[in-house]
């Protein structure tokens, strides 16, 4: 049997069902020493020599289930999908059954929800206790800042002809001043007029860009502008993949109603006044003011402001609970 399939520069399309031994066909068994194949000649010095590993050697779950109990929710949930992406696209009902049953070695949790997914039983039992143990590192989540920060932080700002000046620069300003990287998008590169007749002069338009090169996506009011942009397929197909993507989106006065279309799903919640609403990472206020702007921001969970608001949403880089709630996807309209 060769078992170098995939050596570097191989051209030979080997045939055969598998490659490794032991295997479930009992296919092409190991020579035996009467056949020619190698042993080991035991030879005396004070004991026997021979070819051994530690016990530590025989020991494969304790340092995943370290792994796996370290990791956040969304990170353990992650992990429970791309095992069964793998598994889905395996055909043999014997190897995805077998597999879900190793997984109790680990995490029962991990095997029933992998189990669930790919229609194999689903185990009541643990092959092993879990030790409980977690190391930090492990967890991407560990690495966040101590203090909230969107420095360097791309953000997206959608505008259209008659949008509403005031919010556009204010936030504009604000994501500047905490070191955050805003650029404006339109339909037309050519300089967009806001309400109040001043020109910008977008940094790129809606068919030359993608929401997946930003962190976070702004829509400033303006009636005429949210007119046009809830007309423009490719505007509400950027707010949709930024919202299947986790990330921060951010709507004041008309534009509430522009996003609201847009991420249309059960359980998320909009501004309809001059309250600030958060809902799964979407920041919105119906009515605004001047001093509803400011450059001063203060970052935090609880923010009844809508700059610090949405600012600390672009901070936690994505809303996990989003997609932990099945709240990912809406009907994208190209």
């Amino acid at each position: 049997m060769n078992n170098n399939r995939d050596g570097q520069g191989r051209h030979t399309i080997t045939k055969g069902t598998v490659n490794y031994w032991p295997n479930r066909f009992d296919a092409v068994k190991p020579a035996t020493s009467a056949e020619g194949a190698y042993y080991d000649y035991p030879m005396k010095v004070e004991g026997i020599k021979a070819r051994l590993l530690s016990k530590k050697f025989s020991e494969h779950f304790n340092q995943a289930q370290l792994f796996y109990n370290s990791l956040s929710e969304h990170e353990k949930w992650h992990t429970q999908k791309a095992l069964a992406f793998e598994l889905d696209h395996c055909d043999e009902e014997i190897v995805y059954n077998r597999m879900c049953e190793r997984l109790t070695d680990i995490d029962l949790e991990l095997a029933q929800k992998v189990a669930e997914l790919v229609g194999a039983p689903i185990p009541t039992k643990a092959t092993r206790p879990n030790h409980g143990r977690k190391a930090k590192n492990l967890s991407q989540m560990d690495f966040m800042p101590e203090t909230p920060t969107i420095a360097t932080r791309r953000v997206a700002l959608i505008i259209a002809d008659g949008f509403d000046a005031t919010a556009y620069y204010g936030v504009k300003a604000a994501l500047a001043a905490a070191g955050a990287v805003p650029f404006t998008i339109a339909p037309k590169r050519s300089p967009i007029k806001s309400a109040e007749g001043k020109e910008v002069k977008p940094d790129h338009h809606l068919e030359g860009m993608r929401s997946t090169m930003f962190d976070s996506v702004f829509v400033p009011g303006g009636a005429q502008s949210v007119e046009t942009l809830k007309k423009n397929g490719r505007a509400l197909h950027w707010v949709r993949e930024a919202f299947g993507h986790l990330k921060a989106i951010g709507a004041t006065g008309e534009a509430v109603s522009f996003v609201k279309d847009a991420c249309a799903l059960p359980g998320i919640t909009f501004s309809e006044s001059g309250a600030v609403e958060e809902s799964y990472g979407v920041v919105t206020a119906a009515k605004t003011s001047p001093e509803s702007f400011k450059e001063a921001i203060k970052m935090s969970s609880d923010a009844k402001d809508f700059i610090d608001a949405y600012t600390y949403q672009i901070s936690q880089h994505k809303n996990w609970k989003r997609e932990m709630d099945g709240k990912l996807y809406t009907e994208v309209i190209f």
